[in-house]
């Protein structure tokens, strides 16, 4: 096992906003940061007097039109019925029309009873032609009432999307925390009033040299353990499994970053919560051929000094890993050959030493 450090962070975190403008009106007793919650809970309020406003002239606006529309249908079918009376009295003119004519023929009726039948036809057809372009008219007044009415269902939608703007509630259950807010301020979107996060989407993140990252398939689903510390005293522990490494690699070291996934918390807060610092315990998998020395047998980074013949003798080493206090080398290296591990000063090639046990 090796040992690295990292923080413990929530997958699922929110930052809570208003997303309109306003005044705050009201503050729940649960926006508190530590607080859990749960999904749906009201933390807090704006003052929505307009917003009510808006929607209550929306809705008389729409009751207006329905009246106009109805009042105009009845205007429509208040014409029809006098159409059907007007149609029905030119029928009967025509008729007239047409006897008159016969009589006249037979000399049994006057060319100016015939003018004044054929004025009574034309005259029915100018008050039909009315009629009808009045129904007309009136229909595409309700169109236009009824287009009217659609957009204003729109606006009540957007008046009462604005009204639950108004309301700010958790979007899931979990922990709140850097709660910032208080009553009568004013805020708008940009206006940032605490985290929330969510305790069943907890990992841990630490950094792995570039040996154990470049490598990850080896430790990919493996178990790591979790520590939470004050001092030196270990407050909790969880165990988590090694999910996923990050996609860049860090330039100074060739190492990088690996995550773990936390087990989901039996109650309503995690014994290692969002934002501590721990010590992770992680399998460094398989090292092949490889010397385990102390840290201080390595020298200007590379090197290793051995004992040959009672003199130092300096061999150059490729690191294959570190944990805290060793280094894990591979290089020109003999089987029973004493390195020195005690940081000599002024070591050099070639130097007389002595062995000391």
């Amino acid at each position: 096992e090796n040992i690295a450090f990292g923080s413990v962070f929530s997958t699922r975190q929110a930052n809570l906003t208003f997303p309109i403008f306003g005044e705050v009106f009201e503050i729940s007793d649960d926006l508190k940061s530590g607080k859990f919650v749960k999904k749906g809970s009201i933390l807090a309020k704006l003052d929505n007097f307009n917003q009510f406003a808006a929607l209550s002239d929306l809705e008389i606006q729409l009751s207006l039109n329905k009246s106009q529309i109805d009042e105009i249908q009845s205007e429509i079918g208040s014409d029809e019925v006098q159409l059907k009376e007007l149609e029905m009295q030119l029928k009967i003119r025509k008729k007239q029309m047409s006897r008159v004519s016969n009589m006249i023929k037979k000399k049994a009726s006057t060319d100016s009873a015939l003018d004044e039948i054929q004025l009574a036809v034309s005259n029915a057809k100018s008050l039909i032609l009315v009629r009808k372009q009045n129904v007309n008219r009136l229909s595409f007044k309700i169109e236009q009432l009824s287009l009217s009415n659609q957009r204003l269902l729109i606006s009540i939608k957007r008046a009462k999307k604005s009204i639950e703007d108004t309301i700010l509630k958790a979007p899931f259950d979990g922990s709140l925390s850097n709660i910032n807010l208080a009553v009568g301020e004013n805020v708008s979107s940009a206006k940032f009033i605490g985290n929330l996060s969510d305790l069943n989407f907890l990992e841990v993140s630490f950094n792995v040299p570039s040996q154990v990252f470049a490598k990850f398939d080896k430790i990919i689903n493996k178990e790591v353990l979790v520590t939470w510390e004050q001092g030196s005293e270990e407050v909790s522990n969880l165990k988590g499994i090694i999910s996923r490494r990050d996609a860049l690699v860090n330039p100074q070291d060739g190492g990088g970053k690996i995550f773990a996934v936390l087990p989901k918390p039996s109650s309503d807060f995690s014994l290692i919560p969002p934002g501590a610092f721990v010590k992770v315990k992680y399998p460094v998998g398989i090292l092949n051929n490889v010397i385990r020395l102390p840290e201080e047998a390595l020298y200007e980074g590379s090197a290793v000094f051995v004992i040959a013949d009672g003199r130092a003798k300096k061999r150059t080493v490729n690191i294959v890993h570190k944990e805290p206090g060793f280094v894990y080398v591979q290089g020109n290296l003999n089987e029973n050959e004493n390195a020195i591990v005690s940081r000599l000063a002024g070591i050099g090639e070639g130097m007389k030493v002595e062995i000391r046990k």
